[in-house]
């Protein structure tokens, strides 16, 4: 990225000149990068400043009278816009998930109308780890001829991601160990969008603003690497995961863990512990970066809306922590974090036992 902060400093939009030009080009190389990766056509990437901008863009196609599909586990960048949306005259109906978090095909079969417009369904929750049939809703989205749009943000990198059978999706670079601040949207070829910035024109008038050159150069790479990374880091963080659930069931007493047992993304752990506040848990694990839910989410207070919608009980939810191992991670901090979590959900119960 290096370099498209100094010397390549161009507006890419500027093509009449030579700094432009070397912009333009990096520009485009990096969706072409990008879209083979996704195993899609490069004018069906467009970029944003991440998965939040890019699921509003895909949701603002939606009119009045339209008839939206979602789920209640779906990130509040799909969710608030929906309830947006269902204020101007979109009927909207909002699916709830099984006890492992799974939306499946047959709920979303039965859910759709004449006038369904648009099913909007996560790849893969960040929070439980839940990696959703997608093919299979894309099929039943496909037989009635209805769009489909993914929030691939939290599967991209970690698990197999190809757009060939969506109509859109979301990501975001960070998640990948990319560059923050930006991210992208696959739109199909042939279904128009309409912006939610206009004045100007960038990226073929889906997105105005001047693109962010460092940061899509910085996203293709890390795509990139996530291709030849990925399916060894997989099962080496799937062994880690599974030794610290094992661990922590076998070693700490009044724990559930939460989200499937399989189907569930590599480095996810989401844990429920009795009689524990999960903010004092999170504070008192000082050697470790570890969060209550969504990381978005973080500032409020309260049960997880995804766990209640999966039927945790309100005093589990809020005993909660969500553990996400990542390529620094060794068998060696499986051991600290264990030894951390004991002696602290044993000093908190000790400090208020009820």
């Amino acid at each position: 990225m290096l370099p498209y902060f100094t010397e390549v400093f161009g507006n890419p939009a500027s093509v009449i000149h030579e700094h432009g030009r070397r912009a333009s080009t990096a520009l485009e190389n990096a969706r072409i990068s990008i879209a083979r990766y996704f195993q899609v056509q490069p004018n069906e990437i467009y970029f944003t400043s991440g998965a939040t901008e890019s699921n509003n863009i895909a949701l603002n196609l939606l009119r009045k009278g339209d008839h939206v599909v979602t789920s209640s586990i779906e990130h509040r960048s799909v969710i608030a816009p929906v309830e947006r949306l269902r204020d101007r005259g979109v009927d909207v109906t909002i699916l709830e998930p099984d006890a492992e978090g799974f939306i499946t095909a047959a709920s979303v079969a039965a859910a759709l109308r004449e006038s369904t417009r648009l099913v909007s369904i996560e790849s893969a929750n960040g929070e439980i780890g839940t990696l959703q049939p997608i093919a299979e809703i894309a099929e039943v989205c496909r037989q009635r001829g209805v769009l489909l749009h993914s929030d691939a943000t939290q599967a991209v990198g970690k698990v197999p991601v190809h757009f060939a059978s969506l109509d859109l999706a979301s990501w975001s670079a960070h998640k990948i160990y990319g560059p923050k601040g930006i991210g992208g949207l696959f739109v199909r070829r042939g279904i128009r969008i309409e912006p939610i910035t206009v004045g100007g024109g960038q990226e073929r008038k889906a997105r105005s603003g001047t693109v962010n050159v460092p940061g899509v150069v910085g996203m293709a790479e890390a795509l990139k690497l996530r291709g030849a990374e990925m399916e060894e880091e997989s099962e080496r963080l799937t062994i880690l995961r599974n030794d610290l659930r094992d661990r922590i069931l076998a070693s700490i007493d009044d724990v559930s863990v939460n989200g499937p047992r399989a189907l569930r993304l590599p480095g996810n752990l989401n844990v429920s512990f009795g009689r524990v506040d999960s903010e004092a848990l999170i504070l008192a694990l000082r050697r470790f970066s570890l969060s209550a839910g969504s990381a978005c989410s973080s500032g409020e207070r309260g049960p997880s809306r995804v766990l209640t919608a999966i039927g945790v009980a309100e005093n589990y939810a809020m005993g909660s922590i969500r553990i996400g191992m990542g390529k620094s991670n060794t068998s060696e901090h499986v051991e600290m974090l264990e030894e951390d979590l004991i002696r602290s959900v044993r000093r908190i119960r000790e400090i208020s036992p009820a």
